[in-house]
């Protein structure tokens, strides 16, 4: 995000609040095929990660790790990005 500009970072924020319909945790429940949903450790647990259990979607716990979890920590991202397609 430091090397996006203004008007771009303004235009992804507003879009982002706006949300989608249906919305992309919807849209992830009622996929047919191997799921994996990458969260940082730190964070405690992902408000409705239950719901995503029930429905088959693997849900990992990536220690070191922000909001951008490929970016702060590579390694752990790659493993477990290669782990979900692997399924």
């Amino acid at each position: 995000m430091r090397l996006a500009g203004r008007e771009a970072l303004h235009r992804s924020a507003v879009h982002l609040a706006r949300g989608t319909a249906p919305t992309m945790r919807e849209l992830l429940l009622g996929l047919k095929i191997p799921r994996t949903f990458l969260r940082p450790r730190n964070a405690g647990p992902l408000p409705g990660e239950e719901r995503l259990v029930e429905h088959g979607v693997r849900v990992v716990a990536v220690p070191g790790c922000g909001h951008n979890i490929m970016l702060d920590n590579p390694e752990a991202f790659a493993r477990e990005t290669a782990r979900a397609l692997a399924d």
